[in-house]
């Protein structure tokens, strides 16, 4: 693929390999707080490259795995009432609140509906002007600019049906409170398409605070 596939070296990944075995002696672990970088490190068979010293740790990298009991009871709440429509990506509709799902309160007949972006849900607002049509906001640094996006678009179109739900989380907390909780970690692997969007500086914290270094990486090898 385009873009993709010339960011693929195998000749420097094993040099890389053989410079890593060469100057790593002592135990480290590394925490990778994105789902994206678990795919491609899994995808790729990176640990299998490593010497046993070197151990990756999947961090809380899915913002619906994250997501508050009772934020998705609040949800269920809205899909009740009559004049609502819930609009929300597809992996929100099964995760379970306190007793339901959003899926079980579409099949009891809530007006929930999955939607690929938050301008889908600004359509049904426009073709729904009876209706409350709330947009489940979630994700990290990454999906709030849409979702505040789609808040402004809705201003300018003079849309007062149009409601941001939003469970919008950011990413350093998350991280300091690991390490917080006792997680024995020796730096992080950071996110390249979130930094795009902050910048490095918030991470500036972790070594100033806790002695660890954060890196920020793509998600090619």
């Amino acid at each position: 693929m385009k873009y993709i596939d010339e960011y693929r070296d195998k000749e420097l990944v094993e040099k890389l390999v053989t410079q890593i075995k060469q100057v790593s002696k002592k135990p480290v672990a590394f925490m990778e707080v994105c789902g994206g970088h678990t795919m491609s490190i899994q995808k790729f068979g990176i640990p299998s490259l490593l010497p046993d010293n070197i151990r990756l740790i999947s961090g809380p990298g899915c913002p619906v795995c994250v997501s508050d009991r009772k934020y998705i009871d609040q949800a269920i709440a809205y899909s009740r009432l009559d004049d609502v429509i819930i609009t929300t990506y597809g992996d929100l509709i099964r995760v379970p609140g306190s007793t339901s799902t959003l899926d079980q309160e579409k099949a009891k007949g809530a007006e929930v509906r999955i939607v690929y972006s938050v301008l889908d849900a600004l359509e049904i607002a426009k073709k729904n002007k009876s209706k409350k049509v709330v947009f489940l906001g979630i994700g990290f640094e990454t999906t709030a600019p849409s979702s505040a996006a789609g808040v402004i678009r809705a201003q300018m179109a003079g849309l007062r049906n149009f409601y941001l739900f939003s469970s919008h989380k950011v990413m350093p907390p998350a991280m300091e409170a690991l390490i917080d909780e006792g997680v024995q970690l020796s730096g992080y692997i950071a996110p390249g398409h979130v930094s795009t969007i902050t910048g490095t500086s918030i991470y500036q914290n972790i070594p100033k605070k806790y002695g660890l270094g954060v890196v920020v990486s793509g998600f090619e090898p």
